[in-house]
């Protein structure tokens, strides 16, 4: 299996997730967390998004507000929604934080991801790739390691080897 066919597994199993997973609280938290982890590494081993043979293409099949607002809605069942961000972690001196929200994040990486996914399922691998590729660079993978970062805070908080003061 090659990388384009392995992140379109791992942009399945994160759809699945995201539409059909029925965890809660804690559970829900670490399910996010390895979906993410995962769709983002599988993300560093695309080839680069461009190729000459999309520029005839048809634009793909983006996910509509709608369903994008289900995902969200979704994401009641984590533990927690708004964390604190930075967006530029080079800027020094930093920026005033601002607040992130996982809802927010999850549904965009959805969107991202599953329009990519869509094009794959219709033949169209180039388009596909320019998918996920191009938005993980400038779109979803700020959102994922925002997401994931947030998670991996709130869940090692659980364990006792730091303090959170985001409980749910």
């Amino acid at each position: 299996m090659d990388s384009v066919d392995q992140f379109a597994a791992e942009a399945e199993r994160f759809a699945q997730w995201t539409s059909h997973g029925t965890a809660k609280g804690e559970a829900a938290a670490m399910e996010a967390l390895v979906r993410l982890t995962h769709l983002y590494v599988a993300a560093l081993e695309l080839p680069p998004a461009w190729d000459q043979s999309l520029a005839d293409e048809p634009d793909a099949m983006c996910v509509a507000d709608d369903e994008w607002h289900a995902i969200a809605t979704r994401c009641a069942r984590l533990p927690f929604d708004a964390y604190g961000e930075v967006f530029d972690p080079l800027q020094i001196p930093p920026e005033e934080p601002v607040i992130g929200m996982l809802s927010d994040d999850i549904a965009d990486i959805y969107r991202d991801v599953v329009t990519g996914l869509r094009a794959y399922h219709a033949g169209r691998r180039a388009q596909a790739v320019w998918e996920w590729r191009f938005n993980f660079n400038v779109h979803w993978g700020k959102h994922a390691t925002g997401a994931i970062r947030a998670l991996h805070y709130w869940l090692a908080s659980r364990s006792g080897s730091a303090s959170g003061s985001n409980k749910r």
